[in-house]
């Protein structure tokens, strides 16, 4: 739990830094941060699993899982009204097989603001997605 928190900070303060105002345009734009752990069905952390939002994908920072299974990664996206995150195995047999691909709607977990926040960004968000059990294709 604690290593979990430091985490969070760690993620929180880079957060900051990495939705800096880019341009006097950044006010179009949302700002999103996700954090997961990927496992399979024994519990297992699973590395190499992308995570990136349907219909598009997080620049900046990519999100693959390390050995650890953990996952951080932000991009700036135009604003949607909903936002499913994809969990998907791109790296075939590496990681002990070929797990299916998992679909998350975090929709509800976001402020869904357009005003502008304090980056000059129309939203952002940091959501912790908690672990993300995939399963092995049959």
């Amino acid at each position: 739990m604690r290593r979990l928190m430091m985490i969070a900070l760690a993620v929180a303060s880079i957060v900051m830094a990495g939705c800096s105002k880019i341009s006097s345009e950044s006010n179009r734009y949302y700002c999103l941060w996700i954090t997961a752990t990927v496992v399979d069905e024994a519990g297992e952390p699973i590395q190499g699993i992308l995570a990136h939002p349907d219909n598009g994908s997080f620049f900046g920072r990519e999100g693959y899982s390390d050995h650890t299974g953990s996952i951080g990664a932000f991009g700036h996206f135009e604003p949607r009204d909903s936002w499913v995150i994809i969990f998907e195995d791109v790296d075939g047999e590496y990681n002990r097989g070929i797990y299916e691909s998992v679909k998350v709607d975090i929709s509800d977990k976001l402020r869904g603001t357009t005003e502008p926040d304090e980056w000059g960004y129309s939203g952002s968000d940091f959501v912790e997605m908690g672990t993300i059990t995939m399963k092995l294709k049959r």
